[in-house]
């Protein structure tokens, strides 16, 4: 039983990698709360608004247990801190590949379009020097050795490749070579930081749940004031 708890989390923490958290960090929420450092301060400890969320008119003016209208707003306000704090590392340590794509489909479908044969030479030489780390890393140099010659201006005798007809016929030549290498480029650096990655989680998780807490007791507090309606109305 060990050993098998052991392989799937050994099995999960070598394909922890930043493209499967990427909604959870860089969603809608975290993108909105990088402004809440800048306006939180004018609300925070703004007895008007604070007074204004009490929602006495909803969950009953005579709760006295539960959240007040200001510890709501402290609540939201760092839960929307962590959660900025959260994007805003996501987006100083995220992997360099993330800016052609989060995930493996969308970084292929840009670098089949738009990178150039100096960028697969890069790659072949880091999955040759470095090693494979999946499956897609272990193509035949003379696939390669294929791709180069068919890809290469006539008369050329340089890398420096042109995208000429024979670029972009090489490319639809040794398209699964390429893919195979995109997607072993993409898992490599995918799992790359992976400590900033678990704090990115941590502050994230901490964020949701900070923000979760003043709507559960908004949630609590009106089901008991529509349970007790019936009965005062029952007594009277």
């Amino acid at each position: 039983m060990l050993r098998k708890i052991s392989g799937r989390f050994n099995s999960f923490l070598y394909n922890f990698g930043w493209s499967g958290y990427v909604p959870y960090i860089d969603g809608w929420i975290p993108r909105f709360s990088l402004f809440v450092p800048i306006i939180g301060y004018l609300i925070i400890f703004s007895d008007q608004i604070g007074g204004a969320i009490n929602f006495a008119n909803l969950s009953g003016a005579s709760s006295t247990y539960g959240l007040t209208g200001q510890d709501r707003l402290r609540f939201v306000y760092f839960g929307l801190f962590a959660l900025g704090a959260s994007n805003l590392l996501y987006r100083i340590r995220r992997p360099y590949i993330f800016r052609h794509g989060t995930n493996e489909n969308e970084f292929a479908r840009t670098a089949l379009e738009h990178f150039t044969f100096g960028d697969f030479l890069s790659f072949h030489h880091q999955i040759r020097h470095q090693g494979h780390y999946t499956l897609n890393g272990k193509y035949y140099d003379s696939e390669w050795d294929g791709f180069v010659a068919a890809g290469s201006n006539p008369g050329e005798g340089t890398e420096n490749v042109q995208r000429t007809r024979h670029w972009e016929n090489a490319k639809s030549q040794y398209g699964s070579l390429l893919r195979s290498i995109l997607a072993e480029t993409f898992f490599r650096e995918n799992s790359k930081k992976k400590v900033s990655l678990v704090v990115c989680v941590i502050l994230s998780t901490l964020g949701y749940v900070l923000l979760a807490i003043p709507s559960a007791d908004l949630f609590i507090k009106v089901v008991l004031s529509t349970v007790q309606l019936p009965v005062l109305h029952g007594g009277g």
